[in-house]
């Protein structure tokens, strides 16, 4: 009998330190896992980070400078047709 006692004596200390392991790797892998997830948000923020540096960049083409002079074109466009009316009258009369 004091075989199966010292068995009975062992075993539970055996169960605490496999609980204890099994503890010891979970909080392993959730620091593992805790870490990945940092190194996630920061390239994430650095990726957005990075696309909105590309389109003020890229908008900076479309939107930098001055606007055209509409005044301007409007006339031009005018002084063009009167011109092409000038010339074609003068054709007719010839």
């Amino acid at each position: 009998m004091s075989g199966s006692a010292g068995t009975g004596g062992s075993n539970p200390r055996k169960f605490s330190e496999k609980i204890a392991l099994h503890n010891q790797k979970q909080a392993e892998e959730t620091r593992a896992f805790e870490q990945l997830m940092t190194d996630l948000t920061v390239s994430r923020v650095q990726f957005q980070k990075v696309q909105q540096l590309r389109l003020s960049q890229s908008r900076a083409q479309y939107y930098g400078g001055s606007l055209p002079n509409v005044n301007q074109i409007g006339n031009a466009n005018t002084d063009f047709q009167q011109k092409q009316l000038n010339s074609e009258m003068q054709t007719n009369f010839l």
